[in-house]
């Protein structure tokens, strides 16, 4: 029976399904314009800072491997040259995290209608966290192998391979959603006057982009099968 091979893996595990991004931050509210009057002014106001982006979502985890095939050979005489593969199936890779949402928009700043200062729009809001990875599927367990003969005639036992399957890797972690953009000043107008009452302080920061979500652990090695060469008499 020289040069015969077997090949009874098990199936390799489904991937998991990656997050889905995280929705952006609400828009932040424009700030009131100055209403110039003769006697006194009704001064701008600021823009509302954006809404913080939402998490993506976690993606899932991969499914185990299949369990490795049993193979049952019976033989007069053993000739050797017999190699058989009954591993177990690779488990999965687990889904990619979600991005995170985009961080809103600060509303622009009221403008000073040429009797005031311009007023300063709001911060962008951050962005929101990415998702998790979902875990990698463990691998599949090793199938069975037994070899009933009467006489060995090869000298050489056989070769087989009965090893667990391979761990399916893990998912990435999401990458944080960009920060929303700082609203404008004065609507992106500008404005003349001869003397304000209006103070503006100071402009808002910049908004920060979201941390990124972890990635996820491999699956676990398959536990290993048997395999059996039994003589029969």
């Amino acid at each position: 029976m020289p040069g015969f091979n077997i090949v009874a893996a098990g199936a390799t595990g489904a991937a998991g399904q990656n997050g889905f991004v995280g929705t952006a931050g609400a828009n932040g509210v424009p700030g009131q314009d100055a209403d110039c009057g003769f006697w006194d002014d009704n001064e701008p106001t600021r823009g509302s800072d954006g809404g913080r982006g939402a998490a993506g979502s976690s993606g899932s985890a991969g499914t185990p491997g299949g369990a490795g095939g049993a193979v049952v050979i019976k033989v007069d005489d053993y000739l050797g040259g017999i190699q058989i593969s009954c591993l177990g199936g690779i488990g999965g890779t687990g889904g990619n995290g979600g991005t995170g949402g985009s961080g809103g928009p600060g509303g622009d700043g009221g403008w000073g209608a040429d009797c005031e200062s311009n007023a300063y729009g709001g911060r962008g809001g951050d962005g929101g966290r990415g998702g998790d990875g979902g875990r990698g599927g463990d691998g599949g367990p090793g199938g069975s192998i037994v070899i009933y003969y009467r006489d060995d005639l090869s000298g050489i036992p056989p070769v087989w391979d009965v090893s667990g399957g391979r761990g399916g890797p893990g998912g990435l972690g999401g990458a944080g959603g960009p920060a929303g953009n700082t609203g404008q000043t004065g609507k992106g107008r500008a404005t003349s006057y001869s003397h304000s009452d209006y103070e503006p302080g100071d402009p808002p920061g910049p908004a920060n982009t979201g941390e990124p979500g972890a990635s996820a652990a491999s699956g676990n090695t398959g536990v290993a099968g048997s395999g059996q060469f039994i003589k029969q008499a």
